[in-house]
């Protein structure tokens, strides 16, 4: 079931109506085991628009920040639930996801496809009902310091992205994992598999299921690049990922927020986490829109709109042992209902 979204929408009018060169936000569905509940709307705390102070950064969509004024739940009251089920599939692929998912997702959760590379790639591509989507899910490399932290064009791989450039090491293994799964057929395919005709007599007109990505730290860096990737050929709709850290240049960052735009492409960070903050900001930014989560179960959360280096939301780097939990363990994959 796909819910309505009139504050979403709402929204993505305002953004149109300031930035005509920007395309309107693509609505999500809610996973049919959440309801936008009361929880919603208790007394949590309201997003900010605390702005970095490193001078060397030029916020790309500064058009976005009036939305830090709104609480989150008016913005869209189904977020959290989102985020938190990308999270939960994020740290699931460092365990045995194929066995604890199901329960997660009661409508069903079929792996379509498994992948770990020689270059240390790992993932799986699932077809989840209760999300209304087909996900890639990128588990992270262990050994980032092992990686070539060099910058590498992808111009080869991404449309319209003049002069983009990521982290070599993250390049390889997101090449590697593209080759293992032949472009990702398995995936397309499923996608392309549930559509339906809406009007017969307008039959290249199909509503499609959603195509996203996720993965959490290194693997959220990959699979913003599949993002990218996929994304600019009309393929993926939707990048999330979570504890990533810096590994794009700033072209690259304006190419990705163009395309993943406000919630569409949200990043997590548990507060502090010291991941986000492992590269300084400096050839490499950060891209997507920043969401703190805080809490003793994680249950706050603070949008960071329209400047992806907003201080609030990227945390001190401080803490180790947060980096660990998004909304679940590592190794774990939560479950159907809210533990709060």
């Amino acid at each position: 079931m796909i819910f309505c979204r009139v504050e979403a929408l709402i929204c993505a009018l305002s953004l149109v109506v300031l930035s005509g060169a920007h395309r309107a936000i693509r609505p999500r569905a809610l996973p049919s085991s959440q309801t936008a509940s009361s929880e919603a709307l208790q007394p949590a705390r309201t997003n900010t628009s605390s702005i970095s102070t490193s001078a060397t950064w030029v916020p790309d969509h500064p058009d976005w920040e009036y939305l830090n004024g709104i609480p989150w739940w008016k913005t869209d009251a189904t977020q959290q639930d989102h985020l938190r089920f990308h999270a939960y599939l994020s740290m699931a692929a460092y365990g045995d996801y194929a066995a604890l998912c199901p329960s997660t997702f009661p409508k069903g959760f079929t792996v379509l496809e498994n992948f770990n590379t020689e270059d240390g790639q790992a993932g799986f591509t699932a077809l989840i009902p209760d999300m209304d989507k087909v996900v890639i899910v990128f588990r992270g490399y262990e050994n980032y310091r092992a990686l070539d932290w060099s910058e590498a064009s992808i111009e080869d791989l991404v449309k319209d992205c003049q002069g983009c450039t990521v982290a070599a090491g993250v390049k390889k293994l997101y090449l590697s994992a593209k080759a293992a799964t032949n472009n990702w057929e398995v995936a397309k395919k499923a996608v392309a598999a549930h559509c339906v005709v809406l009007d017969p007599s307008q039959p290249d007109k199909k509503k499609c299921i959603k195509f996203s990505v996720t993965g959490h730290a290194m693997g959220g860096a990959v699979a913003a690049l599949a993002a990218m990737d996929l994304g600019s050929t009309g393929d993926v709709h939707y990048s999330h990922n979570q504890a990533m850290a810096r590994v794009f240049n700033y072209a690259s960052v304006v190419r990705y927020d163009n395309l993943f735009q406000v919630l569409a492409g949200q990043s997590i960070v548990a507060k502090d986490d010291y991941m986000v903050q492992i590269i300084p900001l400096g050839n490499f930014c950060h891209v997507g829109t920043k969401v703190v989560i805080l809490g003793e179960m994680q249950q706050w959360l603070i949008n960071c709109y329209g400047n992806n280096e907003n201080s609030t939301c990227l945390g001190t780097g401080n803490n180790y042992a947060i980096h660990d939990n998004y909304f679940t363990p590592k190794g774990q994959c939560g479950t159907a209902h809210k533990a709060w």
